[in-house]
């Protein structure tokens, strides 16, 4: 399975009219990035089962940005296990339930998903992996969903994908 870990947007400061850190929406510039990283997405792997996000608005709202570009628009689900703070096994189980399908989009949060690729490319290590807003990484789960069955296929950032886009 090819799971696609992406960090949600910039998000708006707390403040004003935002009063909750779960309400925060993304920024302009999130949008932006995010509209960015679904084109590449939609370009790898237009045809996603689902897409799995954090029930906070910054990430359901990147979720439907992604949704949207994609050849065949997927379900969105939002699911505890990529709430802040969420347990990579329990996140595996979840993904376990799914069957066989190809790939599925994860939308969360810095740490979680930047300790979630470590766990699962470093065989059940936790150590930290920075992963900027916006930005997606391709991670290749083995039949057995195990870490160490895993291939971390690469990581880009909205910036990289503008780069490569405008030089091609």
């Amino acid at each position: 399975m090819n799971l696609y870990l992406v960090r949600h947007g910039e998000a708006a400061p707390l403040g004003g009219t935002v009063q909750r850190d779960a309400d925060r929406p993304l920024t302009q510039r999130g949008e932006k990035d995010v509209a960015t990283i679904a084109g590449a997405l939609a370009a790898v792997d237009g045809e996603p089962a689902l897409i799995l996000t954090s029930p906070l608005a910054r990430a359901m709202q990147t979720a439907r940005i992604i949704a949207t570009v994609m050849k065949v628009p997927p379900e969105i689900r939002a699911t505890e296990n990529l709430s802040p703070g969420f347990r990579p096994k329990a996140l595996l189980a979840e993904l376990t339930g799914l069957g066989a399908v190809k790939g599925v989009i994860a939308v969360g949060h810095q740490p979680d998903l930047g300790g979630l690729i470590a766990y699962l490319v470093a065989e059940g290590s936790y150590v930290g992996l920075s992963i900027p807003p916006g930005a997606a990484a391709c991670v290749v789960l083995g039949d057995s969903l195990a870490p160490g069955d895993t291939v971390l296929r690469w990581l880009l950032t909205a910036d990289m994908v503008r780069r490569i886009t405008t030089t091609t």
